[in-house]
């Protein structure tokens, strides 16, 4: 399993990048209006790219990658079995997590905690550990949850609204419980001001987050975290 986190850029210069990005990808951020958020979609299918290759990948089978959606509308390359992911983005950061397994990943920047949210998607014990904690530290707890139940549904390809306030994680939030399955989580706050998360069979995960910056053009160089 590899973790690849990448800070993006403001001023993405879509038409140096968009053929480097996969077909399906291309489509979809033609389509957006809103320029903050098709930039984070042009930095995810960077990422994407940079990984497949970062593998042991060629470009040339980039450039032929198909992607397809599974019964619950999860996407997977067509093709590549072994080679699993999931995306996540938030604020000004992109994640993309791959493994030879299923996985999910979510981040999420830390804002004001919405107690509405909070009460209709977390179970009682989840609600109870935010209210628990210092004012300060409320925004922290209910987005390490939030991302944590966001990288379940990630994994699993349901989404939101296919349950989400029926998985519960535990205290030291390393397992999430859903239906008598439990699965492995790990948290990463390695980025200030955002949670981390990833979902997985596996019980060990990477230490190390590979840190990049993605520029205008799409050159992805690896950076510390500032």
């Amino acid at each position: 399993m590899k973790i690849y986190a990448a800070k993006t850029s403001d001023s993405i210069i879509l038409e140096k990048i968009i053929d480097m990005l996969d077909k399906d990808r291309q489509e979809k951020v033609l389509r957006f209006k809103n320029i903050e958020e098709r930039n984070r979609s042009v930095c995810a299918g960077m990422l994407l790219r940079y990984a497949f290759l970062d593998c042991g990948y060629s470009k040339a089978q980039w450039s032929e990658v198909e992607i397809k959606y599974n019964q619950y509308g999860k996407p997977e390359l067509k093709n590549y079995e072994k080679f699993c992911y999931s995306l996540s983005h938030s604020g000004k950061w992109v994640i993309c997590v791959v493994d030879g397994q299923n996985v999910g990943t979510d981040i999420q920047k830390w804002q004001k905690w919405n107690i509405n949210i909070a009460k209709r998607f977390f179970a009682h014990e989840e609600y109870e550990r935010i209210i628990d904690k210092k004012d300060e530290d409320r925004d922290r707890m209910f987005f390490s949850i939030w991302s944590a139940k966001e990288s379940f549904v990630k994994y699993t390809g349901r989404g939101i609204g296919a349950g989400i306030d029926q998985c519960v994680t535990d205290v030291e939030l390393s397992k999430i419980v859903s239906d008598d399955r439990i699965l492995n989580i790990r948290l990463y706050e390695d980025i200030p001001g955002y949670s981390l998360c990833v979902c997985s069979e596996r019980q060990e995960f990477p230490d190390k987050i590979c840190m990049f910056l993605i520029d205008e053009t799409g050159n992805i160089v690896a950076s510390d975290i500032d």
